[in-house]
């Protein structure tokens, strides 16, 4: 008779492979975008489309949290996301993220990138925190795409947010 479970370890495997070539994606994308309009224009846009998937994103986490009970806290945030977590490996040690470590290797060949990279952390989980919770904001204060050891964020109240403006919002410019 023939298994069909996989190993943890190559779970984690697959599920970083699948991580690394998003990230891949995603550098791409902002390679092409800053080749045809350079870095300012590139930023704008990819700050954009970043926050319109990432306020998808929160939506379809208020919607679990709804079905589920879930209080839409910050402590939650992680279990009503749609990020296979399995793949962020704490024994990968500064390559925990998959992300980061994948953008990482691009920053060596071409540091311009790593403003890109963070970018797309900040408006994320900024994001996805804000309209989630809708009281609460969040700051990554070390990130691995600028030599910290590891990713760590803190999310703290906002009256800001409390009446409505999320912090990336393009409509608010």
């Amino acid at each position: 008779m023939e298994s069909n479970t996989v190993s943890r370890q190559q779970a984690v495997g697959e599920v970083r492979n699948m991580a690394f070539q998003f990230a891949d994606m995603y550098y791409a994308f902002v390679k092409v975008l800053r080749d045809r309009y350079g870095d300012e224009e590139a930023l704008d846009i990819a700050r954009r489309v970043l926050f319109m998937r990432a306020k998808e994103r929160a939506e379809k986490m208020i919607v679990k949290a709804g079905e589920e009970g879930v209080e839409r806290t910050p402590e939650n945030i992680h279990d009503m996301s749609d990020v296979s977590y399995l793949g962020w490996d704490p024994s990968f040690g500064v390559d925990t993220c998959p992300y980061g470590a994948a953008w990482n290797r691009r920053i060596k060949d071409d540091p311009e990138f790593r403003k890109f990279a963070c970018l797309y952390c900040d408006v994320t989980d900024t994001t996805i925190a804000e309209v989630f919770t809708g009281e609460c904001s969040h700051r990554l204060y070390k990130n691995v795409v600028l030599g910290d050891e590891s990713c760590e964020r803190t999310y703290f109240p906002s009256e800001e947010v409390k009446n409505g403006v999320i912090t990336y919002d393009p409509d608010r410019e």
